[in-house]
């Protein structure tokens, strides 16, 4: 781990330098090829599939690949190849979404009425995605993202880990919500300490990511664990900074806004020597100055990208 750390200060970007690409495309015979040449142009070195799984509502207890919604095995496999050709390594980000979410519900909040029966299910689930990212050479596996309801017991993510490590031999990760990551108790099941890092940037963009990089980084060190930023991202709206994690914002289009943010994370975590991947949220989309999404592409904050990654 000494030795890991140490090669982390010898660069301005981490050794994963990411993009997550949603494999959100409902056709089946759809090539992400040339979204996959764009984020490796950017100087990225790694891929983040995001894996949309589902359940009906915040109480239910069984999950399932959507039909129309969540990429087919043999698309993910096919995308998998399409990023090597790009040069670009592969981590697999499952993440569960609720197709009838009942008022406030999400996937940091479940209460499934069984909870042996909804482990058992995602069990199977990851298996399955194991086996793929085995299959597909990834760097990475995320065995759960912001699940903040289920993370305060460290039983069962040790079962899951077990029964993954038994198909996948790579680096397994957990994700923990922005506002969550001190009461999570699944860090002993996995090897990197993951986070969604949707932190609030006020009152000033480079200020707050400076304090927050000096507490993120005594919390790895406390847990003698590198960082792993499954998904750091900015709605090109205006007032963003404030609410990077209000996905069904509607405010004007403010592409300055968006770039100040990734300017304020890029410049703190310069030389982090206990970060070890950055992913980039997310790359899936039109993009372009008339956006006001998430996607950096073809936006100012996809060149604070290309900067960062080009150390």
């Amino acid at each position: 781990m000494l030795a890991f750390l140490a090669a982390l200060a010898l660069t301005g970007a981490p050794p994963f330098k990411g993009v997550a690409l949603g494999l959100y495309s409902e056709d089946p015979g759809f090539s992400y090829a040339p979204l996959l040449r764009e984020i490796a142009q950017l100087g990225a070195t790694h891929v983040e599939f995001v894996i949309n799984l589902y359940q009906r509502d915040g109480t239910s207890t069984e999950l399932h690949a959507h039909t129309r919604f969540t990429p087919s095995d043999a698309a993910i496999l096919a995308a998998a190849r399409e990023a090597r050709t790009a040069g670009l390594a592969v981590v697999f980000l499952p993440i569960v979404r609720l197709e009838s979410p009942r008022a406030g519900e999400w996937r940091g909040n479940l209460k499934p009425t069984d909870v042996a029966a909804w482990w058992k299910s995602y069990g199977k689930l990851l298996g399955n995605y194991a086996a793929l990212a085995q299959r597909a050479q990834a760097a990475a596996l995320v065995i759960g993202s912001e699940l903040s309801t289920l993370d305060g017991d460290p039983r069962p993510w040790q079962s899951l880990a077990r029964e993954v490590r038994r198909k996948y031999r790579g680096q397994l990760v957990y994700a923990a919500n922005w506002d969550h990551y001190r009461d999570v108790r699944a860090w002993p099941a996995v090897d990197v300490l993951g986070m969604s890092a949707y932190f609030e940037l006020v009152p000033e963009p480079s200020l707050r990511w400076g304090a927050l990089r000096k507490e993120l980084e005594a919390f790895a060190e406390a847990q003698k664990k590198p960082l792993f930023f499954t998904e750091v991202g900015y709605l090109s709206q205006r007032g963003s900074a404030a609410w990077p994690w209000k996905e069904g914002a509607t405010e004007p289009v403010d592409l300055e806004e968006q770039r100040r943010c990734y300017r304020a994370f890029t410049t703190a975590w310069d030389g982090a020597k206990s970060l070890s991947g950055v992913f980039f949220w997310n790359w899936y989309g039109w993009g372009g100055s008339g956006s006001r999404g998430y996607t950096p592409r073809g936006k100012p904050a996809a060149e604070e990208i290309q900067r960062w990654y080009a150390r």
